[in-house]
C-alpha cells in the first residue's frame, strides 16, 4: 500500500473515539461528508471494511478497524517525533510545545509556570489544550500533544509508565477536608456525624476515600455523590455536607458570601492526596519540556502550603487535635 495520507489515520481515530462521522467532523473541523470520504478512501487503500454503519449515523469499528487503529496510534506518534527531530535539526523557527492539561491545573498550576518558561525561552511557541487525563493519553500517543499534565489518586491507576509512556511525578497535592464556615462542623470529630460529598462508587477519588477510611477506622456517610468538585464545594458551602477536595480546587473558591473552612486534626496516616504527573513519549525529547516540569514541580509544592494555595478570599483553617478513633467502624463508603 503506497502513498498513505496520515490525515486518513487521524480521521479514523477520531471516528473511533467519537463513535460517529458527525462527532469526528466536529472535533476535526471538517464537514461530515469529508470524514466519510476519508474513511471510504482508507477502506479502498487497505481493502477491508473498517466501519459498520448503524441507523442514525452511528458507526461500529470492525475487528480490522480496531487492529489498524492501534497501529495508527503508533504511526502518528512516530511521525510527530520525526517532524520534531527534523525541525530541531533544521532549526526551523521557534520551538513549539503542545501541552494537554486537566482543568484545575490549567487555571491554578500552569499559568505561572508558563510565564516563567516564556521569560526563559522568548521564542517559544505554546499550544495548550484542556483535557482530562484519559483523553489526554490518547492525544499524547498519537502525537497531538507533546506533554500531558495529569493526576492519579492511586498508584495502580493510569497513567503508568510502559513502553510508550514516560511518567514523571511532580509531587503530591493534598486533599483538604472542607466544611462551611460558621454553618458546618468545626472540628474533625464533628465531621463523623455529618453527611459527606464524594465521587461515585468505583471512581478513583471514592476508592481513595474508602482506603483512607479503612486505615483510620472512620465511617463517612456519603449522601451526595458527584464527580464534579465544584458541585461538591457548592453543597459543602451550603452546610449540606463535608468532603475531601484537592487543595487547588478548594483554593479557587471565590464566593465571600459562602466562605469555606479547612478542617484540621484529620488523621495523618496516609492523608488523602493525589499525585500530579508529567507524561511524555519516551522518544519525544522537547528542548524545554524538562524546564517546564521543574517549574510545575515548584507549583505543586506550593499547594501543600494553605496560605499560598488559597484564592483571593482565602480558605480558613479550623484547628483541632488529631483524631484517634477508639475503635474501627464498619466500612460504608
Amino acid at each position: 500500500m503506497d502513498g498513505l495520507d496520515p490525515r486518513l489515520l487521524t480521521t479514523l481515530l477520531a471516528v473511533v473515539r467519537h463513535g460517529s462521522m458527525s462527532g469526528a467532523a466536529a472535533a476535526l473541523g471538517y464537514v461530515p461528508s469529508a470524514v466519510s470520504q476519508h474513511i471510504a478512501r482508507l477502506e479502498r487503500q487497505v481493502g477491508v471494511e473498517l466501519l459498520s454503519r448503524r441507523p442514525g449515523g452511528g458507526v461500529t469499528p470492525t475487528a480490522a478497524c480496531r487492529t489498524l487503529a492501534d497501529q495508527a496510534t503508533h504511526v502518528l506518534a512516530a511521525l510527530a517525533d520525526f517532524r520534531r527531530t527534523a525541525d530541531d535539526i533544521a532549526q526551523a523557527g521557534a520551538p513549539e510545545l503542545r501541552i494537554g492539561v486537566y482543568a484545575t491545573a490549567a487555571g491554578r498550576l500552569l499559568p505561572t509556570a508558563l510565564a516563567a518558561l516564556r521569560e526563559a525561552h522568548p521564542p517559544l511557541a505554546l499550544h495548550v489544550t484542556e483535557t482530562e487525563p484519559l483523553h489526554g493519553l490518547r492525544a499524547l500517543r498519537t502525537g497531538e500533544i507533546d506533554l500531558l499534565l495529569a493526576y492519579r489518586y492511586l498508584q495502580e491507576d493510569p497513567p503508568t509508565a510502559d513502553d510508550d509512556l514516560r511518567v514523571r511525578s511532580l509531587g503530591h497535592e493534598p486533599l483538604w477536608l472542607m466544611t462551611a464556615q460558621g454553618n458546618g462542623p468545626a472540628a474533625f470529630g464533628e465531621c463523623l456525624d455529618a453527611d459527606w460529598a464524594a465521587g461515585h462508587p468505583g471512581t478513583p477519588d471514592r476508592r481513595l476515600l474508602r482506603r483512607w477510611a479503612h486505615r483510620t477506622g472512620v465511617n463517612p456517610a456519603v449522601r451526595y455523590e458527584t464527580d464534579d468538585y465544584h458541585t461538591a464545594l457548592a453543597l459543602i458551602a451550603q452546610g449540606l455536607a463535608v468532603g475531601f477536595v484537592p487543595a487547588s480546587v478548594a483554593g479557587g473558591w471565590h464566593d465571600p458570601a459562602q466562605p469555606l473552612t479547612r478542617i484540621g486534626g484529620v488523621p495523618t496516616a496516609d492523608h488523602p492526596q493525589r499525585e500530579v504527573l508529567a507524561v511524555t513519549r519516551p522518544r519525544s525529547l522537547h528542548p524545554v519540556a524538562d524546564d517546564l516540569t521543574g517549574l510545575l514541580s515548584n507549583a505543586v509544592a506550593l499547594l501543600r502550603e494553605p496560605s499560598k494555595a488559597g484564592g483571593p478570599h482565602g480558605v480558613r483553617s479550623a484547628g483541632g487535635p488529631t483524631y484517634s478513633p477508639a475503635r474501627n467502624f464498619t466500612m460504608g463508603v
